[in-house]
């Protein structure tokens, strides 16, 4: 009897489900956690505007300053293209303005002048050769004399001639510089006639000079450094 009212009593449908009450708790304890707080955006790192055009012009600067270095420095000329260089000429009375301006528009002409300023460079050395022999000698001296008297006149003739060129340079150089069409005219009338008497004396001038340079090609003096110099000629 007992046994059987436990029994109805446990399949009583009006009891609590334990089950269903521990569920509920469960979910209502999950309800009632306060939500985690959420992590605040994190920025995004950029570069602004003004940053970024900033760079773009250091860029740019720092890639023309490159361009121009490199093609002025070390890029390699065009074929048939010649690049002005200034090297001393201590016989030459032009300007270097005018110098780089013969380099332009006389091209033949300034590789005469170059070449006249190392023909008189070779008289004065041999003039100067020639007096210290004399020097040395001074019962000879007359024999250095007169053959001093050959050089000063080729070195005075080449000056001569190439002191006359220097004027007509410079009148085309001022013409240029005032009326360029009119320099460009007298350009091509003068540069035929100017070069032609460049040549004609640097031939007279490097007659006489032929020797001095077959002298200083030569073997030098002395049995040690004439031994090295004939080394040398062998194994070139």
């Amino acid at each position: 009897m007992l046994g059987f009212l436990k029994k109805k009593k446990k399949d009583d449908p009006k009891a609590p489900d334990a089950t269903a009450e521990t569920q509920d708790k469960t979910a209502q304890g999950a309800d009632s956690e306060p939500p985690a707080p959420e992590a605040p955006p994190k920025k995004k790192k950029g570069v602004s505007i003004k940053k970024l055009i900033f760079i773009l012009m250091i860029l740019g600067a720092v890639g023309g300053s490159g361009y121009f270095v490199y093609s002025r420095y070390f890029a390699a000329p065009e074929p048939g293209t010649r690049i002005y260089t200034p090297v001393p000429l201590a016989h030459v009375k032009l300007p270097p303005e005018i110098l780089a301006f013969s380099f332009e528009h006389f091209p033949d002409l300034y590789d005469a002048l170059v070449a006249f300023n190392g023909e008189v460079t070779l008289f004065e050395d041999e003039i100067s050769r020639i007096e210290a022999v004399g020097t040395q000698y001074p019962e000879q001296k007359k024999i250095a004399e007169s053959q001093k008297k050959v050089w000063v006149k080729g070195k005075n003739t080449l000056l001569k001639i190439f002191t006359k060129l220097e004027k007509p340079i410079k009148e085309t150089f001022v013409l240029y510089q005032v009326n360029k069409t009119r320099g460009q005219e007298q350009i091509q009338a003068r540069t035929s006639d100017l070069t032609t008497t460049a040549q004609q004396a640097l031939k007279a001038a490097r007659e006489q000079t032929a020797e001095l340079k077959e002298r200083m090609s030569g073997p030098p003096e002395g049995m040690v450094h004439g031994t090295l110099y004939k080394i040398k000629k062998i194994f070139q």
